[in-house]
């Protein structure tokens, strides 16, 4: 079977190609020469073609059985989508449908950003969808509606975050629980929706070996980890992870308006913009309750702005009394050294640890719905099969 990766010099595509060459005959495809420096100096034999545009996909895709589309185009200057962008990513999904073989599957990368509000809490207000997952959700329905046109089996994955050994989220991860100590803004048994590489292989390799029903499926490690199993996988045998899982009064308080206010509480959530018009066509019965809103939202702004700045004090006054209480002990200690007294090693001393503080968007994320594809293979399973033997230079 001839499987092309559209992409596979991104970070997802790359760690694919060393995965999937020893089950399938692999073809990466590159948009340009540099993008395939890499793979070509690992052996792969890369094919360079915009598939964006229909005479190079034409050459590239036609003799494939099955494609996956790793690729998602932006603006280079902004680093956002502009409608070029967006035409680009359109094109290469007709192309791909249009120009692979008959009957051929082919495999898309979505996003946990298609979901609303209650999933990714954090993407938007009024349960609109963030530009980006905008954008996927569209490609996603233009996927769904070329495929069948062209009669192709087609596999949509929603993904959030990506971990491998050539993913920047896993670096980021190793580096963070590297420290002695680490404070993390979660409870260790919530659930996280990250999935490893090698299980986006198994699915990949699982859909085309099996009669699975196409459409689109949401993608997590199997079993899904918890957030404490992501920590214990990648923190240093020394490093001390401590959980900081009770909700402080602002984010209960915050709680009790979001659910108990409706409508008008989400209005004023939201950017200022939404609000001028809202007052400017609403009734006139509507503006005692938008004024009772707008002055309890002024009000608690400003009691958690004098808090969040008493707090800041505090901090700041703790640390600079631990810094001279440690200055100090040094001072004595190295003192009692140079004078060759015995000297017991202050507590301070013996207790200093490299300590952060680890908060990311995603852990107010919730679980991510199905459907999910069935018998996939445990996880860690696969984890222990394959990590050893892929290996990228970082320098």
């Amino acid at each position: 079977m001839k499987l092309g990766i559209i992409g596979a010099n991104s970070n997802v595509g790359t760690e694919l190609c060393f995965l999937l060459k020893n089950n399938v005959e692999l073809i990466p495809i590159t948009r340009n020469k540099i993008g395939s420096l890499f793979l070509n100096h690992h052996n792969f034999t890369c094919r360079v073609s915009d598939v964006s545009n229909e005479n190079d996909a034409l050459e590239s895709l036609n003799d494939l059985d099955s494609v996956i589309i790793s690729s998602y185009s932006v603006d280079k200057y902004s680093g956002s989508q502009t409608r070029s962008s967006q035409k680009v990513n359109e094109d290469i999904i007709k192309n791909a449908v249009k120009f692979s073989k008959p009957n051929s599957t082919l495999f898309y990368f979505s996003t946990i950003n298609v979901f609303p509000n209650d999933i990714v809490p954090n993407s938007s207000n009024f349960k609109i969808k963030s530009s980006y997952g905008k954008e996927k959700t569209h490609l996603e329905k233009l996927l769904l509606s070329e495929s069948k046109k062209n009669n192709k089996r087609i596999f949509i994955f929603r993904i959030s975050q990506v971990f491998g050994e050539n993913q920047p989220r896993t670096h980021y991860f190793r580096k963070i629980l590297s420290n002695d100590k680490v404070l993390v803004s979660i409870s260790p048994e919530k659930i996280s929706n990250i999935v490893h590489i090698q299980t986006i292989n198994d699915a990949i390799m699982k859909c085309l070996e099996n009669d699975y029903t196409p459409g689109i499926y949401s993608l997590v490690n199997n079993p899904q980890w918890t957030w404490k199993n992501v920590f214990d996988y990648y923190k240093k045998s020394k490093t001390i992870i401590e959980y900081e899982s009770k909700t402080t009064k602002q984010q209960k308080n915050q709680l009790s308006q979001k659910t108990g206010n409706g409508l008008f509480w989400n209005l004023l959530k939201s950017n200022k913009k939404h609000i001028k018009p809202f007052l400017y066509y609403a009734s006139t019965k509507f503006e005692p309750q938008i004024k009772k809103k707008l002055a309890e939202k002024k009000m608690l702004d400003a009691i958690s702005s004098i808090n969040n700045s008493k707090s800041l004090q505090l901090d700041n006054q703790k640390l600079e009394s631990l810094r001279i209480r440690r200055y100090q002990n040094i001072k004595t200690f190295l003192n009692n050294i140079v004078h060759n007294q015995n000297f017991k090693i202050p507590e301070e001393l013996s207790e200093l640890e490299n300590t952060v503080r680890f908060n990311i968007e995603e852990f107010s994320f919730n679980p991510i719905p199905g459907p999910f594809l069935n018998d996939l293979s445990i996880t860690q399973k696969l984890l222990d099969a394959h990590s050893k033997n892929i290996s990228f230079n970082q320098s």
